[in-house]
């Protein structure tokens, strides 16, 4: 195809649609002058399934996760994110920094401590920036439960106040 086809095919197109156009504005205009109680009631109709359609939300706001403002020396409980309403979720304290994995790791694996259960107390001992975001991750000594007196990393967020 050659330049010139594109452009008669385009112009045809532009045609087809301005005639559609122009058609249909002149229906519209018909009817709203020949039978105004149909097209005013019409648009009221549409007007109300508009608003029916888009007010029936739910008026609860889902809370955006706040910032991380974890200190240093601070004593704080684990709970884990992913496993809201789980009975006795685990959360990963590993060797290494951040290890995205963390949560699937097991007891025997050469990365992982422990596995701590929510509500165990841990006190920060260090905050390090991970994957661009301030104070993601958090290294922490286990001070309950069943990985008392371990030492090691989880991210930030599996960390709340007690």
């Amino acid at each position: 195809m050659s330049a010139e086809d594109n452009k008669k095919k385009l112009n045809e197109g532009k045609e087809q649609a301005t005639a559609v156009v122009k058609d249909v504005v002149a229906k519209v205009n018909t009817i709203r002058t020949g039978k105004p109680k149909i097209f005013y009631g019409a648009l009221v109709g549409v007007l109300v399934l508009y608003f029916v359609a888009f007010s029936d939300r739910n008026p609860e706001v889902i809370s955006e996760g706040g910032a991380n403002n974890l200190k240093v020396g601070a004593t704080y409980m684990l709970k884990s994110p992913n496993a809201n309403g789980a009975e006795n979720a685990k959360t990963a304290i590993v060797k290494e920094p951040c290890i995205l994995t963390g949560w699937d790791r097991t007891e025997n694996d050469d990365l992982s401590i422990c596995q701590a259960v929510d509500g165990t107390q841990v006190n920060v001992l260090e905050l390090k920036d991970v994957f661009g975001v301030a104070n993601n991750c958090a290294r922490v000594l286990i001070e309950s439960g069943n990985c008392m007196s371990k030492e090691g990393w989880t991210l930030a967020s599996n960390i709340i106040e007690r």
